[in-house]
């Protein structure tokens, strides 16, 4: 049976390109979609395409090749984007191939409440500004990107801990409200190995604030994995890794409560649950046959 014999309902393009464009026909999985899950994207047509994107509520990613000769991609539906009907527009260039207008459904991913010393509630002068450098050390490292894509097969878990600290839920940290959980914390023990979740380049090596020593791989066109509270890292910045390959050591820098991972994954500027992703980087591995 083809990975694309789906139980849903096949969604059908709004067809607005032009005839000479020829006929495509667009595919999501799941078609009701929910913030911070990602989907599957299928776009199958006739004539050629050379710089095929997507593009979704604001942010585009692109689409590849695969084995069938169909495009595919990912659709990673922020975190924070609000319940309501969306446009997906499918482009080669400044042509239009296909749209679809897809629903994205409210989810309560419920409330965690977490209590902290104090110090990282009211911060000093000082680590104030050790934080505010960290923000722009971070999205300075999500600014710099691979143009092709490193990773080849589906990800991989980081360790196979418990989930303790689920994805999306919101946070209440003594008793103050503080943005959803945009990853997930992983059981683990103090020094337990961290393997990279797939091929990549670590792009930033940090010791911050709140997140403790930090980890942050490129795996290529702006599909980025990241490694929290470690008490030792075992690459450098530059350095490329493969799939599997230990990073770092898990422990408990930073706020936290004690020892664990926390592991989040971003795609485009998305936060997604990046264990969602992991199930769904399979599939799409398989649809452009990677080995």
């Amino acid at each position: 049976m083809s990975v694309w014999s789906w139980a849903v309902v096949v969604l059908l393009a709004c067809l607005l390109a032009p005839p000479s464009a020829g006929a495509a026909v667009l595919l999501v999985q799941p078609q009701t979609l929910e913030p911070g899950q990602p989907a599957l994207v299928r776009v199958c047509r006739t004539g050629k395409t050379s710089h095929a994107r997507l593009s979704f509520a604001g942010r585009e990613w692109r689409l590849w090749r695969g084995s069938d000769g169909c495009l595919y991609g990912v659709l990673p539906v922020d975190l924070g984007v609000r319940p309501g009907h969306y446009l997906l527009r499918i482009k080669d260039g400044s042509r239009q191939l296909a749209a679809a207008r897809l629903a994205v459904r409210a989810r309560d991913y419920g409330v965690r409440r977490i209590t902290v010393d104090p110090k990282f509630m009211e911060l000093t002068p000082e680590q104030l500004a050790w934080y505010k450098r960290d923000v722009a050390a971070i999205k300075a490292a999500y600014a710099r990107t691979a143009a092709q894509r490193l990773w080849r097969g589906g990800f991989r878990r980081p360790l196979g801990g418990k989930v303790v600290g689920p994805f999306g839920r919101r946070s209440l940290i003594n008793g103050q409200e503080r943005s959803p959980h945009g990853g997930v914390d992983l059981r683990a023990k103090k020094g337990e190995p961290i393997r990279a979740v797939a091929a990549g380049r670590v792009v930033m090596l940090r010791d911050t604030f709140f997140g403790g020593k930090m980890i942050i791989l490129d795996h290529g066109q702006a599909l980025y994995s990241r490694y929290l509270h470690l008490s030792a890292a075992l690459v450098r910045p530059g350095q490329k890794v493969a799939r599997g390959q230990v990073i770092g050591r898990v422990g408990a820098t930073g706020r936290v409560t004690g020892p664990h991972l926390h592991f989040d994954v971003r795609f485009g500027g998305a936060r997604v649950d990046p264990l969602g992703w992991i199930k769904l980087s399979g599939r799409l591995a398989e649809m452009l046959g990677d080995k």
